[in-house]
């Protein structure tokens, strides 16, 4: 396995774990030490409890200081922390002689850099600092005069650096390879949907338009059925550009031109459509949608004009559909088309807490505005 200091600042998410473990180990190691040092001055009396405690407090601050970088961006894998956590782990190492303190009070402190060395680097740095930390604590047993025998216990910082190196590096090689089969999905997935929706475009071609020419050979001596196929041709590929363009995943504005679609086809008249901006079909969007279907159909059915008006703008929370015909008009205040369409077209509206106004007059023609919400 390999690693280096620049694999670390790939940022895997694997590494907010190992920041989790390389705290806990920096707290486990400073209680341990607290509970060694106020044993101390019960213990050994002759102990010079100003370096006890001054040793105490660096190892205090340094750990609120490891809980600062581990929570502040790559702090805690930068070489100024790692070279001053090593530093400060030798001087906690070696203040218990200093003190002549008759037994070790730093505890599992100069463990915990172990932890902070192997996120930062690699295993081998690690080793190579397990390595160091463990020379220190000998030469400390000797000095003290403390045998050979509890000098030799050193080895357990050899222990727990192969293990920590060899741990996060395994960690951070397992995320990195998950990433790589996460990515080869994705693209697997990415390729897939792109051959989907173009097979789903190919069929739509061939079901619509090469039908639709042969539909134009076949009907080329009657003008009118041309002019209906043809139009009928441009509004179907229209919707299918509207669904394609849409950053939605249901678009509201291919539903406003699938519904103008299908009541053209049905009346037979033409429907001149032109809709602003896109939004994600919804409850209340479905419901203007209905009410604006009832208006279309009205002025298909009574208007006695060929061509309707429909303009809509579109957006997120807010909806506004204008329907207008040229055509027979009514008396609002007392044709029953007044009445049917405030039941089929303004309570759809504003039950939803939106806003419906439908103006009409005799021979002159309807405009009905639907509004969501309110204005």
């Amino acid at each position: 396995m390999t690693s280096s200091h620049s694999t670390v600042r790939q940022r895997l998410p694997v590494d907010t774990t190992l920041k989790g473990i390389v705290v806990l180990f920096r707290m486990l190691g400073w209680a341990w030490m607290l509970l060694l040092v106020v044993l101390t001055p019960f213990g050994d009396p002759d102990a010079n409890l100003v370096i006890v405690f001054g040793a105490m407090g660096l190892a205090t601050v340094w750990t609120a200081t490891t809980w600062w970088a581990a929570g502040n961006a790559d702090q805690l894998g930068r070489p100024w922390f790692v070279m001053s956590d090593l530093t400060i782990a030798l001087i906690v190492g070696f203040a218990s002689t200093a003190a002549g303190a008759e037994d070790l009070f730093h505890g599992g402190y100069p463990i915990s850099t172990l932890a902070v060395i192997a996120f930062a680097t690699s295993m081998r740095i690690t080793i190579w600092a397990s390595l160091l930390v463990g020379f220190e604590q000998v030469i400390v047993h000797f000095v003290d005069e403390r045998g050979g025998i509890p000098a030799a216990g050193s080895v357990v910082f050899l222990v727990f650096g192969t293990l920590l190196g060899w741990s996060f590096e395994a960690l951070r090689d397992q995320e990195r390879r998950r990433l790589a089969v996460q990515a080869d999905l994705d693209r697997a997935e990415a390729t897939r949907v792109r051959h989907e929706e173009r097979m789903d475009l190919a069929n739509r071609l061939h079901d619509s338009v090469l039908q639709t020419l042969t539909a134009l050979r076949r009907d080329a001596d009657d003008p009118n059925q041309v002019r209906y196929l043809a139009r009928r041709q441009e509004r179907m590929l229209r919707r299918t550009i509207s669904e394609y363009r849409s950053e939605h995943e249901h678009s509201a504005r291919a539903e406003i031109q699938g519904m103008c679609d299908e009541i053209e086809d049905v009346h037979r008249i033409e429907i001149d459509t032109v809709v602003r901006g896109d939004a994600e079909v919804d409850a209340a969007f479905e419901a203007v949608l209905a009410a604006a279907r009832e208006a279309l159909t009205n002025a298909a059915k009574h208007s006695g004009v060929d061509v309707i008006d429909l303009y809509a703008e579109l957006e997120p929370g807010r909806i506004e559909v204008f329907v207008r015909d040229r055509g027979a008009g009514f008396d609002a205040a007392s044709s029953r088309s007044g009445r049917g369409l405030d039941h089929s077209v303004v309570r759809r509206v504003t039950d939803i807490d939106g806003e419906a106004t439908i103006t009409s007059e005799v021979g002159v023609g309807t405009s009905v505005e639907l509004r969501w919400p309110a204005s």
